[in-house]
């Protein structure tokens, strides 16, 4: 990567990376939850993008579309989505700020089962360099999967183990 990765813009690349956002300059996120919209705000205006540019519209079925029209940011996105499996062996934090991100985006709690959504081979190899083990989007070890993004997770807590 030609650029120094953080936790903040990892966890972005995760809880946006995905998006299906119709122009390569837009960083966006559609979400029911305040508090990852308020992180989303937070991180984005850190990593330089003017609050101008973020913008709020309400969606269909309760949910918020925020956004931000940033081309650099976007490209950096891009490119730790295509090199994830390198942050594992950079610093195990900014692997664990990307499966925080890629969980409270992607991950549902039913029936004692933990399942992340959109989850690629790519994270699936990040996770397992991570210690843990997913199958078909279903994560295997939840206990060391919830202590490994509980840091930077904003839905981990959330989650009830039986």
């Amino acid at each position: 990567m030609r650029f120094k990765p953080t936790p903040e813009l990892c966890y972005l690349a995760g809880l946006a990376g995905r998006s299906n956002e119709p122009e390569q300059s837009i960083v966006g996120v559609r979400t029911q939850n305040e508090e990852i919209e308020q992180r989303f705000v937070q991180y984005a205006i850190k990593l330089g993008t003017d609050t101008k540019k973020i913008l709020i519209e309400e969606s269909e079925g309760g949910f918020r579309h925020v956004y931000t029209y940033n081309s650099k940011l976007a490209k950096m996105i891009r490119e730790i989505m295509k090199e994830r499996a390198s942050l594992a062996r950079k610093r195990g934090n900014l692997a664990a700020a990307f499966i925080a991100g890629t969980f409270d985006a992607n991950g549902h709690v039913s029936n004692g089962a933990l399942t992340i959504r959109k989850l690629e081979k790519g994270d699936e190899l990040l996770l397992e360099l991570l210690g843990v083990h997913s199958v078909n989007s279903k994560i295997m070890n939840i206990r060391g999967f919830l202590s490994l993004i509980k840091k930077d997770s904003i839905l981990a807590d959330s989650v009830k183990l039986g």
